[in-house]
């Protein structure tokens, strides 16, 4: 059997200091300790003729500057080109945050400093380590997951999980593997301040303990709408359901993706050789509201103003300008125990004045904003690499573009756009109320433009 090569690394960036979490904007106090480790790793493939370097982390996000940086550094070292190396957080909601957020953010300057610098170093010891590698492929199953917008009815959910191994070509053992899942690592809530990689981060380490000597890599795929079934009440706007979260649940899904990843990993299947190819466009695409006139977002921002005052009442002064609103609103929310409806209006008016805000003060229209696109193939499986929280249906809506039943999501990737629905959740009755669409970072029919894209590539990658 022909072998390529296969290369992989880590390094533990865990904070030994205090530092703000990302995830959850109640969040007002540094992190405490920390659950488990959190790691930036890297796989390195190459088939001959093509190099692919792909890098995952424990973060709750992949800053745009960060991204950035990083593949120009990795660039010049290495000689990589931006389509062969794509940057992916794993979601996590209890590691600190990913870039300077200001003076308020303890610790947070030194983290991402020491994170851009690893993530550079991880790459590089990745392409040193590569050796001849045999790769195999497939696809386990975990149902696991629920679908927070439905409330599980139906239950559209991706119970699949994709895997690539890498098996040193001489041992016949394997070195690492990559698999994805799409849910959102949320089994720790805003009140726990100890940094963790929830839910994936043990996966990985029960897949490590399980297989000595294998490096484990994961990465998120659709999980924009998707919550873990440990933790049914996890709600988007109300702070009330994204509490109590224990690390006994966090254990037990992580335990349970790790199984179905090990049995992934023991029925996956060798092609002859290895073959990756990868192409990346980076598109101007429209930020939500953009289509607003002036004065309808000034109307939009005005009467979420007004909401916000009738319920924070002298509150308000503390929350703005927006840093801290999204926790003054939530220790309402929590403190007079708002009714449903009650909630949902104070939370919705929070989303729509965070993201008019700078509009305002901008005092001009919205720019397009880039949007990093990113197809890669690895043999049989077909990644499109978005950059924020893709929903579920963008992720069949990929599946069927390929027409491919091993086509996958890779979401937080190269930059954060938020949330990124389709049209259709932009044309539902409830889309000015609810979360994923009023927070989208994308305008409705924009992610089908990146779709469009995205399938012209995979063509163009196919035929080549």
């Amino acid at each position: 059997m022909e072998t390529s090569l296969a290369g992989t690394a880590r390094i533990d960036v865990t904070p030994d200091w205090p530092v703000m979490l990302a995830g959850f904007g109640q969040r007002t106090q540094p992190s405490n300790g920390v659950l488990d480790r959190i790691f930036v790793k890297a796989l390195f493939l190459d088939d001959g003729d093509h190099r692919l370097l792909l890098i995952t982390a424990d973060l709750i996000s992949t800053p745009r500057p960060l991204g950035e940086a990083v593949v120009a550094e990795l660039g010049d070292a290495l000689g990589l080109m931006p389509e062969q190396i794509c940057i992916c957080a794993s979601h996590t909601h209890s590691a600190p945050m990913p870039h300077y957020a200001g003076d308020d953010a303890t610790g947070v300057a030194a983290f991402a400093a020491s994170l851009q610098a690893a993530m550079i170093a991880v790459g590089i010891q990745a392409v040193a380590a590569a050796r001849p590698c045999r790769i195999r492929t497939g696809v386990g199953t975990l149902d696991r997951f629920l679908n927070r917008r439905t409330r599980g009815a139906p239950n559209l959910v991706d119970t699949r999980i994709p895997v690539v191994v890498a098996d040193d070509a001489v041992s016949g053992q394997p070195i690492a593997v990559l698999f994805g899942a799409g849910c959102h690592p949320v089994t720790l809530g805003w009140d726990n301040m100890k940094i963790s990689g929830d839910f994936p981060g043990v996966a990985q380490s029960a897949v490590e303990a399980a297989m000595p000597g294998v490096n484990a890599l994961f990465f998120n795929t659709t999980e924009g709408n998707v919550v873990p079934i440990t933790s049914p009440n996890r709600d988007a706007l109300d702070p009330r359901g994204y509490v109590g979260g224990i690390y006994d649940d966090t254990r037990k899904m992580g335990g349970d993706l790790a199984r179905a990843v090990l049995q992934a990993m023991a029925e996956a299947k060798a092609s002859t050789a290895l073959r990756v190819s990868s192409e990346r466009q980076t598109l101007l695409l429209k930020p939500n509201f953009a289509d607003y006139t002036p004065e309808a977002a000034a109307s939009l921002l005005a009467d979420a103003g007004q909401t916000l005052a009738r319920y924070l009442g002298d509150d308000l002064a503390r929350g703005l300008p927006p840093g801290p609103l999204w926790s003054v609103a939530s220790d309402v929310v929590v403190a007079r125990d708002l009714s449903e409806g009650d909630m949902r209006e104070l939370m919705i008016a929070c989303c729509r004045y965070l993201g008019l805000y700078q509009r305002r003060a901008d005092a001009a229209p919205p720019k397009p904003v880039k949007a990093p696109v990113q197809v890669m193939r690895i043999n049989d499986f077909a990644f499109l690499a978005l950059p924020g929280e893709v929903m579920v249906e963008v992720g069949q809506a990929w599946s069927d573009l390929a027409a491919s039943p091993t086509a996958f999501i890779v979401g937080l990737a190269n930059a954060h756009l938020r949330y990124l629905p389709l049209a259709a959740h932009f044309a539902e009755p409830e889309a000015a109320v609810r979360y994923e669409t009023v927070t989208a970072g994308l305008q409705s029919g924009e992610v089908e433009v990146a779709l469009e894209h995205a399938a012209a590539m995979l063509a163009r990658l196919r035929a080549a």
